[in-house]
C-alpha cells in the first residue's frame, strides 16, 4: 500500500535574515557620495532602473515578457503566475556605481553604493500568486555651482543642490487564466521626501547678502501598474512569451514646503546664519502627476538552456506636473535586447556548465531635453548566476557599462560602471513524500 504524506517544510529564515543583514551592513559600511547625477535635479529625480531583478539587469533589462519558475519579475506582475506552485522565493540585492561626469573642459568622479531591492513571492493557490517587496523609486543627489559676472554687480554664483529620494513598497497579485494567459497587478505605496535648494551668492562682496530658495517635497501615495502575459509551447522544446505592461497615470499626494530666505555665512567656517524669511508656504495637498507608461516584450526560451528577449517601453512624461508645472519634460522611450545561456543545467561534474551567462544592450531617450539636446542613455550589460551548493538558490551578478548625456551645448556627460549583486533564495513550502 502506498501512503502519500504532504508535509510543510520550514523556510530557511536564517538564510533570509543573513541576506538582509548583509545588504544592510554593506549599505552602511560603504561611503556614499552626495552626487548621484546632476540630471536628478529635474522631475522627481533620477528614476530607478526599469528592471529590478539582478538576473534581468544582466540581460539589458528585458522584462516585459520574462517569466520563470524561480523568477520574481516585478515589471510585469502577470509573470508571478508562472512561479513554481510549491516555491517560496526571496530576492535581495545592492549595487555599486562609479561615474565620471565631464563637460568640454571640466570633469569629476563620483562613487556610491546602496540598497537596490528586496522582494519575495509565493503561491496562494494553483492559479494565484502573491509578491511583495521594497525598492527605491527615485534618487535626488546633485551639487552644481555656476559662476557669472556682471559689471554693476561683480562676480556672483548660483548653487544648485538637491538630496533625498522616494521609495516604494509593493504587493502584487497574479492570476492564471487557463493554460496560456495570466494577468497581474501591483499596488505600490510611494513614500519619502527630497529637498532642492537654489542659492545666489556674491563671493567678492561683504555687503551683498546670499538668498536661498528651498523646496521640500514629502510624498505618501499609491500607484498601480498592470501586466498581461501569454506563453505557449512551440516545437523542439521552445517556449514563446508575449507581454504587455501598463503603468496607470496617477497623482501622487504629498506636502510641499517652499521658502525664500536671506542668509549669511561665517567667514571662518561653513556655518550659515538665517537673517530673514522673505517667503514661506506649506501646502498639505500638493500633487505630482505621474504619466502613463506602456511596455511590450517578446521572449523565446528553450527550457533550461537559453533565452532571448526584446522590449520596447514608452512613457508620456510631457504630461508630468508638480503643482501644475511640468518642468519641460519630453516623452521617453527605450528598447532593450538580451539573452541568457546555460551550457548544461543538469551537469554534476562541471560547475561552470551549470552557471548562467548573460548579455544585453539598451538605448533610451530619457524624459530630459535641455537646450534643444535630448539626454539619451546607452549601455551594455553582462551577467552570471552562481548556483549555491546543494540548493536551487543562486547568486546573481550583473555589470553595466553606459553613457548618459552629452557635452554639446555645454551640458554634462556621464560615463559609468554599475555592478549589481543579488541573492535569489528558492525554498519549497511543501514536499510530497511516498512511503511503501
Amino acid at each position: 500500500m502506498t501512503y502519500r504524506i504532504i508535509a510543510m517544510r520550514d523556510i530557511t529564515l536564517k538564510k533570509i535574515c543573513a541576506v538582509v543583514l548583509l545588504v544592510l551592513f554593506a549599505q552602511g559600511a560603504v561611503a556614499q557620495a552626495n552626487v548621484d547625477s546632476p540630471y536628478s535635479m529635474f522631475g522627481i529625480g533620477q528614476l530607478r532602473d526599469k528592471t529590478m531583478n539582478s538576473r534581468l539587469k544582466g540581460m539589458g533589462g528585458v522584462s516585459n515578457a520574462m517569466f520563470g519558475k524561480s523568477l520574481v519579475n516585478t515589471e510585469n506582475p502577470a509573470s508571478y503566475a508562472m512561479i513554481d506552485t510549491l516555491a517560496f522565493l526571496f530576492d535581495a540585492g545592492m549595487y555599486f556605481k562609479t561615474s565620471d561626469f565631464s563637460t568640454s573642459n571640466l570633469s569629476e568622479t563620483s562613487s556610491n553604493a546602496n540598497f537596490d531591492y528586496v522582494a519575495m513571492a509565493f503561491g496562494a493557490t494553483k492559479w494565484w500568486r502573491i509578491s511583495l517587496g521594497v525598492q527605491p523609486f527615485s534618487n535626488v543627489g546633485y551639487n552644481l555651482v555656476v559662476n557669472n559676472h556682471k559689471d554693476d554687480v561683480g562676480n556672483y554664483a548660483t548653487t544648485f543642490k538637491g538630496s533625498g529620494g522616494l521609495n516604494q513598497a509593493f504587493i502584487g497579485n497574479a492570476f492564471r487564466l487557463g493554460r496560456n494567459f495570466s494577468v497581474g497587478v501591483n499596488a505600490t505605496y510611494v513614500f519619502g521626501d527630497y529637498e532642492t535648494q537654489t542659492t545666489l551668492s556674491f563671493p567678492d562682496s561683504v555687503f551683498m547678502i546670499e538668498t536661498r530658495r528651498g523646496i521640500d517635497m514629502l510624498v505618501k501615495s499609491f500607484m498601480f501598474d498592470y501586466g498581461v502575459l501569454y506563453n505557449t509551447k512551440l516545437s523542439n522544446g521552445l517556449n514563446l512569451g508575449l507581454g504587455l505592461t501598463y503603468n496607470q497615470k496617477m497623482k501622487l499626494k504629498g506636502k510641499q514646503t517652499t521658502y525664500i530666505r536671506s542668509i549669511k555665512q561665517s567667514s571662518d567656517s561653513d556655518v550659515e546664519y538665517p537673517i530673514d524669511t522673505i517667503f514661506y508656504s506649506a501646502k498639505d495637498k500638493s500633487r505630482i502627476t505621474m504619466p502613463h507608461e506602456f511596455g511590450f516584450g517578446v521572449t523565446l526560451q528553450k527550457d533550461n538552456h537559453w533565452t532571448l528577449g526584446a522590449d520596447f517601453n514608452w512613457s508620456q512624461w510631457s504630461k508630468f506636473a508638480r503643482e501644475g508645472v511640468n518642468d519641460s519634460l519630453q516623452n521617453s522611450w527605450s528598447v532593450a535586447l538580451g539573452g541568457e545561456l546555460i551550457p548544461t543545467s543538469s551537469s554534476v561534474s562541471n560547475y561552470f556548465t551549470r552557471m548562467s551567462y548573460r548579455f544585453g544592450a539598451f538605448y533610451e531617450q530619457t524624459f530630459l531635453n535641455i537646450r534643444g539636446e535630448s539626454i539619451n542613455k546607452i549601455g551594455l550589460t553582462v551577467g552570471v548566476s552562481l548556483p549555491l551548493p546543494r540548493s536551487l538558490s543562486k547568486v546573481n551578478v550583473a555589470v553595466e557599462v553606459g553613457q548618459c548625456g552629452t557635452k554639446s551645448s555645454n551640458l554634462i556627460q556621464e560615463r559609468y560602471i554599475k555592478a549589481t549583486v543579488g541573492v535569489s533564495v528558492f525554498e519549497r513550502w511543501f514536499l510530497k513524500r511516498k512511503y511503501q
